[in-house]
């Protein structure tokens, strides 16, 4: 308790022996109540208090090194890097028997500048739900980055090979326990169709996502979108040590599922970015930051994982080498708590 509390404290209790204006000590009293001076403990949120039950920080590792290493030249869109990703990707969804969104996992789309026509490709990946159904939801984690300039790799590792990372684990994981559901009654996962998308072009301008809800809407026009989870820079926190999650509003029941996200990992999750300090943390707009904003302005309901901007943001500097793997494990196990709500916590 810090010593303005224990100021607080110490007259509240002693009101009644006091000779000043009982009416002014007990106004005091209030005001000490509403302005949180109680003998609670602040949210911890530190490293120590990270307890992982699943996820693997190693094979995590593996997977963001890598998609950042030099082979992979910052996989920027149209490049050989992101071709290889592409590959890479591809090898890792039939590896862990997804199906394709088509005859590939390799959607192209289009998209205009502001001189040319480009082209893109996302990589999308199908778990079925075990009994036909119109639910769906969509984990999105965008593979592309800014490529090389001046002779400098931009890797990307927390952008956003970090979010790729996080959410192929959720897809191993999510395959693991449809397996085990049937043998183990305590494994109750609900029955929905679950996409994968590693969007490309988004950081030109979000377009990888913007041609994914399009072709949402001409391919699955019945579908039951509940919802749009974006994964993007998941692994470098700052100060506090926790894992920020935008979109909580479009929930009304979130309060009453908050809790389990991080009730056996003890992640430190805060509901909104912070607002920027000085000059060492950019001024960012989170609605339109991400793949997210895309399906906000189709109504679909969306949250998103993410870390402020830092030194290395955007930086040949955003190497493997900066990011906390133990840190990114647990938000993926916490991605996973929000993947696998019961449908009826969605539902507003």
């Amino acid at each position: 308790m810090d010593k303005l509390a224990l100021a607080f404290t110490f007259l509240c209790l002693r009101a009644p022996t006091l000779r000043a204006e009982p009416r002014l000590l007990w106004a005091i009293c209030l005001f000490a109540a509403l302005n949180g001076c109680t003998t609670r403990p602040p949210e911890s949120c530190s490293r120590q208090d990270i307890q992982l039950n699943w996820a693997n920080a190693v094979a995590l590792e593996q997977t963001v090194r890598v998609l950042s290493s030099a082979e992979f030249e910052g996989r920027k869109t149209q490049s050989q890097g992101a071709a290889k990703s592409r590959d890479y990707l591809d090898q890792q969804f039939k590896h862990l028997g997804l199906t394709p969104w088509g005859e590939r996992f390799e959607i192209p789309f289009e998209y205009q500048t502001l001189f040319t026509r480009e082209t893109g490709a996302n990589m999308i990946a199908i778990a079925p739900a075990q009994t036909p159904t119109t639910a769906w939801r969509i984990i999105v984690a965008h593979y592309d980055h800014l490529g090389m300039s001046g002779g400098k790799i931009y890797h990307g590792a927390d952008d956003n090979a970090s979010g790729v990372a996080a959410m192929l684990a959720i897809a191993q994981y999510w395959q693991e326990q449809l397996k085990q559901q049937t043998k183990d009654a305590a494994i109750t996962l609900p029955n929905i169709n679950l996409m994968f998308v590693a969007t490309d072009a988004e950081e030109p301008g979000l377009y990888g996502s913007i041609a994914l809800v399009e072709q949402l809407k001409t391919r699955m026009p019945e579908a039951n979108i509940q919802l749009m989870l974006n994964l993007d820079m998941v692994s470098h926190p700052g100060r506090p040590y926790g894992i920020y999650l935008e979109g909580s509003r479009n929930f009304n029941q979130f309060q009453a599922f908050k809790p389990q996200l991080n009730a056996h990992n003890h992640l430190c999750i805060k509901l909104s970015h912070p607002r920027p300090v000085g000059r060492s943390i950019q001024n960012t707009d989170w609605l339109r930051a991400s793949d997210h904003y895309p399906f906000h302005k189709a109504n679909i309901p969306w949250l998103y994982f993410g870390v402020p901007t830092h030194p290395q943001y955007h930086t040949p500097q955003d190497t493997a080498d900066t990011v906390d793997f133990i840190f990114l494990a647990a938000v993926t196990e916490s991605a996973f708590e929000l993947i696998r709500l019961n449908d009826d916590f969605l539902k507003n």
